[in-house]
């Protein structure tokens, strides 16, 4: 009898359609993986099997084949070569096909020295057929293939590294074999010039060339078998009906380079591939703003520097806040085509001098190119004021009505938004954002505001797009960093500011909405000090003091008193007011507390006034001085 040829590859390589071909061959038998070659004994592949039943089906349906009956029959002839060992199965499948050539395919082989060995001694003579394939189509095909953990389990400990493996295993075990009993063909060239591959292993191998070896889907040729006795190799391979040449590349198109090692570089162009010539695929630039993204939030830690310890620690947690608000506006909450509207800041979320007794909706927008927004919802009764805002680039205010101006009786509202005059909300056309605004007096009592948005004749949904992922992340990283260095400069240039002194501030500094007038104070005073601030409530729609941070941040307001409004405060008959910071309780009625904070920010809101806005005056004074 004339030995085997046998078939190697790693998993995913071609092994499959080149066996399909190869038995096409009428000088040839070219059953699917019988599984026999990685075992001396037909017990040690019986124990093997148990763990993958799904490698059953291949010797199965040979003895079908050989024998022409059913699987319940295969099944009881399997069953009686139990106790052979597998050189004397070799034999009794090469008896029923003499005088024909029996190929034997198993990618097994790859990871198994011995069993290379142990053939070598059995079929001195056996010639050996070795397949390649790109390694970014062999890793990617591999990464998409189901429950790929479980079927290639033993072949690699990670998926990058299966090519690289196993291939240089059957180089390494080739280089043993003479010359004119092996052959290589690469799946690329199989694929797109089949006649002219197979012409060359013919002639490499000494095997008269057939045309049949060309039409693998023509015939029977075990690509699959009744129920029971399913071929084992690529499941898509018999609902392909063709060769398709597409394949040579189409698993490149999402395959990075730069995520393999340089062994792998270094044997793909030992095999004819030059990894180095391919384009990065599309999540390469994903990965690219990803660490782009980490790197400037390195950079931004490193860079923080605060006089107070407490400072310190707080500027890191408002750095891993903005990083999550960053992601989240850009990535989570940035498709202009279906916008909704989210928290834009909260307990764990505070920027540029949140206010607590407010929500802050944002919605993302583009107006530009005739697109046209509608915004409704229903404004609950008592509600303390409603305002919409649109934002511009680079933060600058647009157009922006508060409550009286478009709710109706009802409280109900439909505004539509677009960069044309008869829009109700009219942009200039650059606008990023929209921003509505619910101020309250008494969460507890007063509910918040239904709201929705959307894009009026917006275009089909669309899955997620690697390119529009990565603009978005990195988007989200310009914004962090945009972020996070407006607060530090913010308190670098109020260090030259007169402390504890209220004055009339400029609200762009804090994405402000129009209808506000701001009066800030940047405050100091020692452990055994505390600050009045002495004024008089202007009539006005609303009007509220916060303390806040050295990044702008309320201090929590979950577990201080750090905040109060037009109603929580303890007012004179006259309208007139006395707020007392301070580190501890003093027994004062309108304590508000620094929590730890020595130096911070006071910041009054005085909304829609009917009156000029007078700041309030300040005196910082030992506690032992105060009388209550």
């Amino acid at each position: 009898m004339t030995d085997p040829l046998f078939v190697v590859g790693s998993p995913r390589s071609g092994t499959t359609l080149l066996r399909v071909m190869l038995a096409g061959h009428p000088g040839l038998f070219a059953p699917p993986e019988m599984l026999l070659a990685p075992f001396a004994t037909m017990a040690e592949r019986a124990a093997r099997l148990e763990e993958r039943f799904w490698e059953k089906g291949g010797l199965r349906r040979t003895i079908m084949e050989l024998l022409q009956v059913d699987v319940d029959e295969a099944k009881r002839v399997e069953a009686s070569l139990a106790d052979r060992g597998t050189r004397e199965v070799y034999a009794w499948v090469q008896e029923r096909i003499a005088p024909r050539i029996l190929v034997d395919k198993c990618p097994h082989l790859a990871v198994d020295p011995s069993a290379l060995g142990r053939l070598v001694e059995w079929f001195p003579l056996a010639r050996w057929l070795w397949i390649v394939r790109h390694p970014g189509s062999v890793t990617r095909s591999i990464e998409n293939m189901p429950m790929a953990e479980v079927m290639l389990s033993g072949y690699a400990a990670e998926t990058g590294d299966l090519w690289y493996s196993t291939n240089r295993a059957l180089r390494d075990f080739l280089a043993t074999i003479p010359a004119e009993r092996q052959a290589l063909v690469r799946y690329e060239d199989l694929v797109t010039d089949p006649r002219d591959a197979l012409g060359k292993v013919c002639q490499r191998l000494a095997i008269p060339f057939h045309e049949a070896l060309l039409t693998p889907y023509e015939g029977e040729r075990m690509r699959e078998g009744p129920s029971g006795a399913r071929a084992v190799g690529d499941p898509n391979m018999a609902g392909r009906g063709r060769i398709q040449p597409e394949l040579a590349t189409s698993w490149l198109e999402s395959f990075d380079p730069a995520r393999v090692t340089p062994a792998t570089h270094g044997l793909a162009r030992e095999l004819g591939y030059d990894l180095g010539a391919l384009a990065p695929p599309p999540i390469a630039a994903v990965t690219a703003a990803l660490d782009g993204l980490w790197e400037t939030a390195r950079k931004l830690e490193q860079r923080m520097r605060m006089p107070a310890d407490l400072d310190d620690v707080e500027g890191r947690r408002f750095l891993l806040r903005m990083v999550s608000a960053s992601v989240d506006l850009f990535v989570e909450q940035g498709d202009i085509d279906r916008p909704r509207f989210h928290h834009a800041e909260g307990p764990s979320r505070k920027m540029f001098a949140d206010n607590p007794d407010a929500d802050y909706w944002r919605a993302p927008v583009r107006l530009s190119g005739g697109r046209r927004y509608r915004i409704s919802g229903r404004v609950p009764p008592g509600s303390a004021y409603v305002g919409l805002l649109l934002y511009r680039k680079g933060g600058a205010v647009g157009a922006h009505r508060h409550d009286s101006r478009f709710v109706g009786p009802d409280g109900r509202f439909s505004l539509t938004l677009a960069a044309a005059p008869d829009a109700d909300l009219v942009g200039s056309g650059d606008e990023i954002a929209v921003m509505v605004r619910q101020y309250y007096r008494d969460r507890s009592r007063e509910a918040p505001l239904e709201l929705a948005i959307e894009l009026i004749g917006g275009p089909p949904p669309r899955p997620l797009d690697a390119a529009a992922l990565a603009a978005s992340v990195g988007r989200a990283r310009r914004n962090l960093e945009a972020v996070v260095a407006r607060t530090a400069g913010t308190w670098e240039q109020t260090a030259r500011a007169v402390p504890n002194v209220f004055a009339v501030m400029d609200g762009s500094l804090l994405f402000p909405t129009p209808d506000n007038v701001y009066l800030g104070c940047r405050y100091r005073f020692g452990d055994d000090q505390m600050m009045l601030v002495r004024g008089r409530l202007p009539r006005g729609r609303w009007w509220g003091i916060c303390l806040y941070n050295a990044w702008l941040e309320s201090l929590d307001y979950g577990s201080h008193r750090i905040c109060l409004n037009d109603r929580t405060l303890a007012v004179a008959a006259d309208g007139s007011y006395e707020i007392c910071l301070a580190h501890h309780d003093p027994g004062h009625p309108n304590w508000l507390d620094t929590a730890g904070h020595r130096a911070g920010y006071a910041l009054v809101r005085c909304l829609l006034p009917e009156e000029p806005v007078v700041p309030p005056t300040t005196q910082v004074l030992y506690q032992r001085e105060w009388r209550g």
